[in-house]
This record gives structure tokens, sequence and C-alpha cells, in this order.
């Protein structure tokens, strides 16, 4: 026994000796695929970078396509989006990704674009690997406006509408004193075959302490047609915070007159109004501008009357949450 316990602790710090040399060799082998591992950790890194600055890049062309298509200048949608992508992508072009010319769909009124960059990598081409296409997909939507908020509590019938864009295209952007042409006495005919009275007329406003008036397609808002005085609150100074602005128009197809009380018009749908410029008289004010076909900023698109909402050329665009 102590003859075998000194051979023992003789031979001990030999084997361990031996068992260092091992783990060093076993590090050194090792050492390669550890280091091909990070490498390839870099490229994948790269590639979600850049699919994520792609996927902000189909949003911008998408909504730049369907805004386009929404104000009916939809004639070239590739070379907008193209523009967008350009525009928006820049920090995946300059990580080495070369961007493709984008796809775009259009089915009525929403437009898919398609988006892709070829990705060239920088250690994956020793795995025979030199790049690798990335892809993004955006879907837009635009629509009539089915709710609007009024800056101006003014109303106007489906004749009159047609008269004003009759005389004045809104492809037209020059500015022009506002005529009304029909009036109350005038009836016409409206969009879906009835007979209603034309003209235009203040409506109510939301509250006493406001200007603006918020309606919604397919429902009745008040509206008088006895005075054509704007009231108090829609002050000088709130006309002219809205000179250079696109007002929301509701226009009716349908009224309701009553004697005792306020009398009724039913929204069809919205029309837009670029106002330049104003005069306040004793009576009627005076407006110029001119009809035209907008995007309205953070109005809803799903319509939230009872009837369909009708293109008057106030529009909205929703984005499709991306997969």
């Amino acid at each position: 026994m102590r003859l075998t316990a000194r051979v023992l602790r003789r031979l001990g710090p030999r084997r361990l000796a031996d068992e260092r040399g091992a783990v060093a060799v076993l590090v050194a082998l090792m050492l390669v695929p550890l280091l091909g591992f990070a490498a390839i950790a870099v490229d994948v890194a790269s590639l979600y970078a850049d699919r994520e600055q792609l996927r902000n890049a189909a949003d911008s062309a998408a909504l730049a396509v369907a805004t386009d298509c929404a104000r009916g200048a939809c004639a070239n949608p590739v070379a907008t989006a193209s523009s967008a992508l350009t525009a928006n992508a820049g920090a995946a072009d300059a990580a080495g990704a070369t961007l493709r010319t984008p796809d775009v769909a259009l089915t009525g009124n929403t437009v898919t674009v398609t988006v892709s960059a070829d990705q060239a990598h920088w250690f994956a081409p020793v795995l025979g690997i030199d790049s690798t296409r990335v892809t993004a997909t955006a879907t837009a939507t635009w629509r009539a406006m089915s709710t609007g908020v009024a800056q101006l509590p003014l109303a106007i019938s489906w004749c009159e509408y047609r008269e004003q864009i009759a005389k004045y295209p809104l492809t037209s952007t020059v500015s022009h004193r506002l005529e009304w042409e029909p009036g109350w006495l005038n009836l016409c005919t409206g969009p879906n075959g009835g007979i209603s009275f034309g003209g235009h007329a203040l409506t109510g406003t939301d509250s006493s302490t406001v200007c603006r008036s918020t309606s919604s397609v397919g429902q009745y808002i008040d509206i008088s047609i006895w005075s054509s005085v704007l009231p108090n609150r829609c002050s000088a100074t709130h006309l002219d915070s809205l000179v250079g602005s696109d007002l929301q128009i509701p226009v009716w197809d349908d009224v309701q007159i009553r004697i005792f009380s306020a009398s009724r018009a039913h929204v069809y749908g919205y029309a837009l109004f670029h106002l330049t410029g104003y005069q306040l008289t004793s009576s009627e004010p005076v407006f110029y501008g001119y009809f035209t076909r907008a995007v309205v900023p953070g109005a809803p698109a799903s319509s939230t009357g009872t009837a369909p909402a009708a293109d008057l050329g106030a529009t909205s665009i929703s984005l499709s949450p991306q997969g």
C-alpha cells in the first residue's frame, strides 16, 4: 500500500500536466468554429436590421402611392414607390444592401407594395453565401371620408357641389370668390334620384364655445335656413387660422324643413374647400378659394354612418399591420 501511494503521488502531477495540454489543444480546435459562429451572427444581425429598415420603407412607399391615388394622381405608382423606398431605406443602402425596384399591386382602393434588397455579407462568403435577399410588404387603403370635423359650420347641397365643380374642376387650383349657385327655392334631383332642396346653410356647432361641427355620413345635422350670419365664436382670429387649409364641408342629399325647430340635413359625403381668404360682412361672409381633392390627416378610414361614404374629394388613408 505504501508503495502504491508513492507511485500515485509521483504520477499525479505528470498526469495533470498532460490534461492541461489536452485542454489547450481542444480550445485551439474549437476556436475556428466559434469564430465562424460569431461571424455568422454578425451577418444575421445585419439582415434583421435591414429587414426592419425595409419594413419602414415599405410602409412609406404604400402610403405615398395611396396618397397619390387618393388625390387622383395614380399614373405612375412604381416611380412613387421607388422614390419613397430610396428616401426611407438609407440605412440599409449604406450598409451594403442593393435596393431593387419595388413591386406595386393596385386592387380597387388598395395598394400593396413589396420592397426588397440584396444584402452582401461580410463573413458568410467563406461558406459560399455571398448575399441574401431581404423583403418587406405593406398594404395601404384609401377611402372616402365617412366622419368629418368641419372647422367652419357650413353645409351644402349635392346640387350645389355639382354646380361648383362643373365650373371649377377638382383639378383646378385657381382661387376664386365662392359664388353660390342654387337657392333654397330651387329643388333638385339628388344622387339617389330623390328630390331635395338645393343651396347651402350654416350648421349647428359642437358647443356654444366652438366654431367646429362634427358629423357622420348617414346622419342628420341641424342647419339654419333663416340666418347666414356666422356666430360670434367664429371670429376673425379663428378664420385667419383656417386660411391655407382644406375645410371639410358636409354635402347633403335630403333636407327636413321645420318651422318651429332647427331644420335637418342628411349627410351624403364630404367636400373639401381650400380657403385662401375671406371677408366678413354684415350678412353672409364671402369666401375665396377652390374645391379640391386631398387626404385629410388623422381622419378615420372606416364608415361610421348608416350609409357608404361618397367620394367627393375628401379621403383618408389607413395602413394595414404587417405580418
